[in-house]
């Protein structure tokens, strides 16, 4: 296209005199620094909100897998153990808890395989049937208690912890109040078999550990547990000895009988005074909303009726020691009620002919989780 020479044709300049000048140079740095730190201003908002993010997901996957994040960020690496074990395993890694678990839950499903084939051979009592094959197929222990010790005839799941956890509890009362005298921070129910060697053999312990506990501590009270003895057998001489001892030792001259007998039957004079059932105990001894650290039983066949009265009571119990005589048809529903109740089976001994001692922990409903001992009867037996 042709442009007349006479035309005169306008072209406005790239930039006016005004934005050519040094002012409107500085001003147009001015905007881009601006523009640039408006930009990495919202980059770092996006990297916090991000951050933010990914914060609370991984802390709430961690919560619903058990674990529990520390103050400063790190992942607790015991506390699934410490939370479905009421706080008595604090060094179990969580791999090695879930381990646990997994291995508790087969036994569990085994067991259950074990009550469809066997169950039939829980008869009435006195019926010829093979008590030892049944009890060698049932309920075996369904948990590894790593740091188990003998004392006093009695298989007890990390004592040591035990005594640790009444003297943590105790220093913790000392700072808001001051301690009552002769006030224990741990309690023990024993009644039967060797409860007076467990009672003397257990206090020993006791004072073992709290004296390596507080070894630059002179005049700490050694005998922090408070140890019941339930014996209608005792010998006087032996009860006013052992009181006067003082080693957190009570002697109580009866024993425990279920709620629905009036009698054991063993009391010379066919005296129902010898006897007091579980929950009649807790209350006079005024031990109702505690916690007991271990309750052990040996009753002579009693223990088939007086659980249900332990599982029901006001107290929990943290360690509980069964002795099994015999195999009556019910038998199946003692171990499901335990199970049912949070107990896992950490020790089995066999001590005589269809006499087998027990010792049981209580954990939390989630460490089985769904995961539970079908009851079921075997023929011709009456119900519940």
């Amino acid at each position: 296209m042709m442009i007349a020479a006479d035309e005169q044709v306008a072209f406005r300049p790239r930039y006016s005199a005004d934005e050519s000048s040094n002012e409107a140079y500085a001003e147009d740095l001015r905007q881009q620094r601006f523009q640039g730190r408006k930009r990495r201003f919202y980059a770092v908002i996006i990297l916090i909100i991000g951050f933010i993010s990914v914060t609370i997901i991984f802390r709430i996957y961690y919560f619903i897998a058990g674990d529990i994040i520390t103050v400063d960020g790190s992942i607790k690496q015991n506390s699934l153990a410490k939370k479905e074990s009421f706080g008595f395993f604090d060094d179990i890694p969580n791999n090695m808890w879930k381990e646990k678990k997994t291995a508790s839950k087969k036994a569990v499903k085994l067991q259950n395989k074990m009550i469809t084939k066997t169950s039939n051979m829980l008869l009435e009592s006195g019926a010829n049937i093979d008590e030892r094959k049944w009890w060698e197929q049932n309920w075996l222990p369904n948990f590894s208690c790593d740091n188990k010790m003998f004392i006093g005839g009695k298989w007890i799941c990390e004592p040591s912890r035990i005594i640790d956890l009444a003297d943590e509890h105790r220093d913790v009362i000392g700072r808001k109040k001051k301690r009552q005298r002769g006030r224990k921070e741990c309690l023990i129910y024993v009644s039967g078999g060797n409860d007076v060697e467990f009672g003397h053999q257990f206090s020993s312990f006791v004072e073992a550990r709290m004296a390596e506990l507080h070894k630059d501590e002179p005049g700490v009270d050694l005998s922090i547990c408070e140890i019941h003895i339930f014996n209608h057998f005792i010998d006087p001489a032996l009860l006013a000895n052992m009181v006067q001892q003082g080693k957190g030792i009570h002697i109580h001259p009866f024993g425990f009988k279920p709620e629905n007998k009036e009698s054991m039957g063993f009391a010379g004079d066919g005296s129902t005074t010898a006897f007091k059932t579980f929950k009649e105990t807790v209350k006079e001894l005024g031990h109702t909303g505690k916690s007991l650290s271990i309750l052990a039983i040996d009753c002579e066949g009693c223990e088939w009726d007086i659980y249900k009265e332990v599982l029901s009571s006001d107290v929990t119990v943290q360690q509980v020691f069964f002795q099994m005589h015999g195999t009556p048809f019910i038998a199946n529903r003692f171990f499901v009620a335990m199970h049912n109740a949070g107990y896992a089976i950490f020790h089995r001994d066999e001590v005589g002919v269809s006499v087998y001692d027990y010792s049981f922990l209580k954990l939390a409903p989630s460490y089985f989780g769904s995961t539970k001992p079908q009851l079921r009867q075997p023929p011709n037996t009456p119900e519940k």
